[in-house]
Formats: structure tokens, C-alpha cells, sequence
């Protein structure tokens, strides 16, 4: 019975990314917009992208998110 309840009161695992000043001052500001902590906004943030990639067909190129298409010559254009 100990197990279980220690397995339910356990939270996610938690990362630390360092961000730089600007892209937190943006979050904040997306954070704020949302009516979200910014710890939420981030999580949000990343699993909408990670939707957008692998689901909608887009790609990471050079750091950004691209719509990826196939050419009839069967190569990508992003």
C-alpha cells in the first residue's frame, strides 16, 4: 500500500533549461497573456511544437520551426 501512494504523490520529472533574458522576458509576457505560470507556458509551448513536428509536418531547420512539403521530385522544401 506504501508504494502506491508514494507512486501517486510522486510529480513529473522536472529539467532545468537555462534561458537567456529575452526569450524569458517573452515568456513571461506569453505567460501573463494566458493567465499561466511561466513553468506551464514552457510546457505548453514544448508540447505544441512537438505536435507541429510530428503530427503537421514540420520540421526543425537551423532552429526554427518550417513547414516541410515534398516536391514531386520527391526532395523536401522547408
Amino acid at each position: 500500500m506504501q508504494n502506491s501512494i508514494a507512486e501517486v504523490a510522486r510529480k513529473d520529472e522536472r529539467v532545468t533549461v537555462p534561458f537567456d533574458r529575452e526569450t524569458l522576458d517573452r515568456l513571461g509576457v506569453m505567460a501573463e497573456q494566458d493567465e499561466r505560470p511561466v513553468a506551464r507556458q514552457i510546457t505548453v509551448l514544448v508540447k505544441a511544437a512537438m505536435e507541429l513536428i510530428e503530427e503537421q509536418g514540420f520540421r526543425l531547420v537551423d532552429g526554427k520551426l518550417r513547414k516541410v512539403t515534398i516536391q514531386a521530385d520527391g526532395t523536401e522544401d522547408a
